[in-house]
């Protein structure tokens, strides 16, 4: 399989596994960013790559959303019927599933089709090495697919800060890999980059936790996660500007009587959340809480003190 198709197929399969509810074919068409402008072009791709999904076995639903007279198809992955349920796996069948998951283009020894091969699939595409995923230090993923499969605590550096770590889930998004798990200190459920762990310490103890019945993945807005307590934003969006961010915050907005939106974003990052206000210019205001309007405002001063001094 083609390295730009593999990837345009996993970016789809996780677009429609973090859904919260149906999405059109535009909807994911947007999203994704990697499907040709000609209408006709698209729908044949986007055709080819639902059914590559459907011979993998992915329980992909189509739904018919909107009114009677203008209803449009949308398509549901229900993630209960997706993911496995627990196997209940010997220590020596873990340890095949771990060489299994190691040997995929993690180290470059392996092809994708080769590794499709050794995991059952087959594909007669030719093959193109460019792109790979990034994933940091491939002992550190190895080590951490271990922990998460033999239930032992992590420990590592991130963020200048140490953590221990419950590790829940490993996912893909995008160009990178997530591991969410259990913050020890904080007794909350955080994700973490795993190219930008470092100092990783596994214990020794098997099964040292359990999962708990539900939990969420990694929320990818890069303002949603952080070490600042967790707010909830109200930011004002220009009607000119709604769809760009409902499309690429990925973010609900309700519209007033005049076409502008209210968009209500979780914030753990105040930085970086400031950074992405800024790039809306004059068509977002942030409404409250108040302290994060003020260090919006305080960032503003910067940079226009910084313009004045670069131009005396």
């Amino acid at each position: 399989m083609a390295a730009e198709k593999l990837e345009r197929i996993l970016k789809l399969l996780a677009e429609l596994l973090n859904a919260s509810g149906p999405l059109t074919a535009d909807e994911l068409r947007t999203k994704i960013g990697m499907y040709p402008e000609n209408l006709v072009a698209f729908r044949k791709q986007f055709s080819r790559d639902k059914a590559a999904l459907k011979e993998m076995g992915v329980p992909l639903d189509v739904i018919s959303v909107g009114s009677s007279a203008k209803s449009a198809e949308a398509y549901f992955l229900d993630n209960k019927r997706y993911y496995l349920p627990d196997l209940d796996l010997t220590d020596a069948e873990l340890s095949q599933l771990n060489y299994a998951s190691n040997s995929i283009h993690l180290i470059g020894e392996l092809t994708e089709e080769e590794a499709l091969r050794k995991l059952g699939g087959y594909s007669k595409q030719s093959v193109d090495l460019s792109a790979s995923a990034s994933i940091g230090d491939v002992d550190t993923f190895n080590r951490l697919f271990e922990a998460l499969s033999q239930r032992k605590r992590a420990s590592f550096s991130y963020a200048s800060k140490q953590r221990l770590i419950e590790p829940y889930l490993l996912q893909f998004k995008g160009e990178h890999w997530y591991l969410t798990g259990r913050e020890i200190e904080t007794d909350s459920v955080k994700s973490f980059r795993t190219d930008r762990i470092s100092d990783l310490s596994i214990d020794d103890t098997f099964d040292a936790y359990s999962l708990p019945d539900a939990f969420s993945g990694a929320d990818f807005s890069y303002f949603s996660y952080g070490d600042d307590d967790e707010v909830e934003a109200k930011v004002l969006i220009d009607k000119s500007h709604v769809q760009w961010v409902e499309s690429n915050l990925d973010v609900p907005i309700e519209l007033n009587e005049n076409g502008d939106g209210i968009a209500i974003f979780v914030v753990k990052n105040y930085e970086s959340f400031i950074s992405r206000v800024l790039l809306l210019l004059d068509h977002a205001e942030i409404l409250e809480p108040d302290f994060l309007r003020q260090k919006l405002i305080e960032r503003l001063k910067r940079l226009q003190d910084s313009s004045e001094g670069s131009n005396a």
